[in-house]
């Protein structure tokens, strides 16, 4: 006899509150909240797509395949990363990231999932990279757990803004470099329903 583990009682199964079918057709892109999930989903042309970026040691690796195809990634906890075209700064978390990019029919089709345990990511560092050398510049690190995911998104925009406005904060220590003025996420749309 082969044993089945547990079996389902005869009552319906309620429908998830989170699913990629569901996820696919929302058209209201940004971020939502989902569960103990903070989920950021969006549609972009080819000639302005959305990449994630992972930044090892002074190196950055994109995560997209040669071909277009799809690509479902694990951002492992405290590997630093960004998104081109959506953040303006490099993001680490303290919990696991999901990643998703695929071909659809507007175009590309990301999402980032980041989240899945209670009171987790707790901390975010928010920082600039060198485009000369790589060094990270002007890190902040934001409390989540107290404060809220969508507090994080607000704290990281505020950084920068300051980043922005001062010449001598996006000033690389070690070669000198003024790194350019960049953009906090374009969406501009926070998490609906939930911290």
């Amino acid at each position: 006899m082969v044993n089945r583990g547990y079996l389902p009682s005869a009552a319906a199964v309620p429908a998830p509150d989170m699913s990629f079918v569901r996820l696919f057709s929302d058209a209201s892109l940004g971020w939502q909240h989902r569960g103990q999930y903070a989920i950021w989903s969006g549609t972009s042309s080819q000639e302005s797509r959305y990449r994630l970026l992972e930044r090892i040691g002074q190196k950055v690796a994109c995560l997209e395949l040669a071909d277009g195809g799809p690509v479902f990634h694990r951002i492992s906890r405290g590997t630093p990363f960004t998104i081109e075209n959506l953040m303006g700064y490099w993001l680490t978390l303290d919990s696991d990231a999901m990643w998703l990019d695929t071909p659809s029919e507007s175009g590309r089709y990301a999402l980032l999932a980041v989240g899945g345990a209670a009171g987790k990511p707790a901390t975010a560092t928010v920082d600039w990279t060198c485009p000369s050398c790589g060094t990270a510049i002007g890190s902040r690190t934001v409390p989540i757990a107290t404060a809220g995911f969508v507090a994080m998104l607000k704290v990281a925009e505020a950084a920068a803004a300051e980043f922005d406005a001062d010449a001598q904060s996006r000033r690389c220590g070690a070669c000198e470099m003024v790194h350019p003025p960049t953009a906090a996420m374009r969406s501009g749309r926070h998490l609906q329903g939930g911290a």
